[in-house]
Parts: C-alpha cells; structure tokens; sequence
C-alpha cells in the first residue's frame, strides 16, 4: 500500500508531500552484481526518484541484522535520538547516523543522510490478514491478539513521552514466528503536545489534520507556542491511528471512507469488540479510549 505523507519544513513553513513505497520487510540476500555503499555500510538495493523528498531503506548486506535508511534530504538525527531514549523489544535499535556519500560501485553518485537499524524480520500486518477469512472465528481471535501485542511497545513508547504519529501499515510488522508486532519508522515521532512534523493523510487522527490545517494558514507573527497549547498531541493520536489499521483489518473496507460500524460490515465481529475499536475512532479525543495500557485491558476481555 502507497500512502501520501506531507512533511512540514517548520524553519521555512513548508509543507511537502512525499509517496512511500512499501518496505521490502523480509528478502533473501543473495549474490549481487552492483554494489552501493555509503561509509562502511553496503546494500544492493537503491530508488532514486525523481522527487529527492523520500527516505528510502535497503538491507545491508556486509552486517547481520541491519538495515539503512537513507535520503539526501533528511537528517535523521531526531529519530536516531528518540531510539536511543526508548528500550523494547519490540522496537528496533539504531546503532549509527550521519551523512555520508553514496557510491555506486565504486563510482559516487550524491551525498545521503543515514541511519543505521535493527532490521524488523516479518510481514506488514494489514497485508498478512488480507488473504485471511475475517468472518472467521480464528482469525478474529488472531487481529485481536495481535491488536493486544501492539500495546505493549505503545505504551512504552508514551511513557517516555513521545507520540508516533505515522502508525499506518507498513509500520507495524508481524514477526510470525513470536506472534509479536514491531513498531517501526518513528520519522514523524514527537514530544507529547508538540508540533507535528508531517503526515500520513490516510492514517491521521482529527487533531492531527486540525493541526495541519492552522500550519498552512499560521499568520508567521503566531507562535508555535499558541498552536501546540490549542491543539495538544498525546498517546490518543495513535490510538485513533490504531483504529483506523484495526477497522481496515477486519472490516477490509477503510473507515475514512466507509464510516460504517464494523459489526454491519463484518457481522461475526464480537460486540465488545466493535465498541473497543469505534472507542479507538472517537473524534473527540476526551472520549477516546485513552491509553494503550486500557486499550490492552480490554482487549484481554474480548
């Protein structure tokens, strides 16, 4: 699945859209004719698109384990610097950043900024239940267990006070063997109640398309200050994000469009169930269900 992200320039008040392929997640490495390499790290898979406003990620091929992502427009400082703060199994490690050159072998082609990851072995988790039978008692049973697994890295995540803000498919992998979801690509991550750095349209809870739309239209004598304290970002921003991929899953309709109650699409949805996830679609955040933590609760009691 392709989805639009607009990215915001918040030094020139730009705002950018940028088109995401879907992550290779899982690839055999095999024997490989051309060679890329940026300092130490080489890789054999590189998309140069015509727009320079896209961070792209290989597997290495010379370090177990890890992959790079890289673009030669964004500093990936932010995110290396929020990993490091966070400490879940179920969130990858970064190991390395900067900015390097990006050779082709042996010939260099443009500078990149990078950074080095854990590389998240398993399948996006909209795409691993698309094939599956979600009128199916099993199946159910298997979203709403890994629904519960989510919670975990989610919370963590939020008791360090930072918020995701880019949950979409393709950022939560299953990793099938354990059962667990991996959340990954916190690009977009932030400070509770700070100001957004972009957005996944598709994904994007109310507050987050609210804010968007005073960031195209703050006067430049307003202050940030103003809008972070009229518009205030917490944990329930991706609960509602987490809403809409859990809608899409067992409904396999997209809520953004549809607004349909799950249970009338998908009549073998259990009832408590449906309420949990129309408690996730909330618009109004008070009313939201409020932490992962909760959420976790009341997926056990399904």
């Amino acid at each position: 699945m392709s989805a639009a992200k607009v990215r915001i320039n918040h030094a020139t008040k730009g705002i950018r859209i940028l088109f995401h392929e879907p992550r290779i997640i899982d690839k055999d490495i095999k024997a490989y004719h051309v060679m890329y390499r940026i300092n130490k790290y080489q890789f054999a898979e590189f998309k140069c698109q015509a727009s320079l406003h896209k961070s792209n990620y290989a597997i290495l091929i010379n370090m177990q384990d890890k992959g790079i992502k890289y673009s030669p427009d964004f500093d990936f400082s932010e995110e290396y610097y929020i990993l490091k703060e966070l400490n879940h199994p179920q969130i990858p490690t970064a190991s390395d950043f900067g900015q390097g050159e990006l050779f082709r072998d042996g010939k260099f082609l443009i500078k990149q900024n990078f950074i080095v990851l854990q590389h998240i072995y398993g399948y996006d988790l909209v795409d691993y239940f698309f094939e599956k039978d979600v009128e199916n008692t099993e199946t159910i049973e298997e979203v709403v267990q890994a629904f519960i697994s989510v919670c975990d890295p989610l919370q963590h995540l939020h008791n360090k006070h930072y918020v995701h803000c880019d949950l979409k498919p393709g950022h939560l992998i299953l990793n099938q063997k354990t059962g667990l979801i991996h959340l990954i690509d916190f690009e977009l991550a932030i400070k509770r109640g700070g100001i957004i750095k972009g957005i996944s349209r598709e994904y994007a809870s109310p507050e987050q398309l609210q804010m968007l739309t005073y960031l195209k239209d703050l006067p430049r004598k307003v202050h940030y200050e103003a809008l972070s304290s009229s518009i205030r970002l917490d944990g329930r921003t991706d609960l509602y994000s987490l809403g809409l991929i859990f809608y899409q899953i067992v409904t396999k309709k997209l809520w953004q469009t549809e607004k349909i109650p799950a249970g009338k699409v998908n009549t073998k949805i259990p009832q408590k169930l449906e309420e949990i996830i129309h408690g996730l679609l909330e618009g109004n955040v008070a009313n939201r269900i409020p932490t992962a933590e909760e959420l976790k609760k009341l997926l056990n009691n399904v």
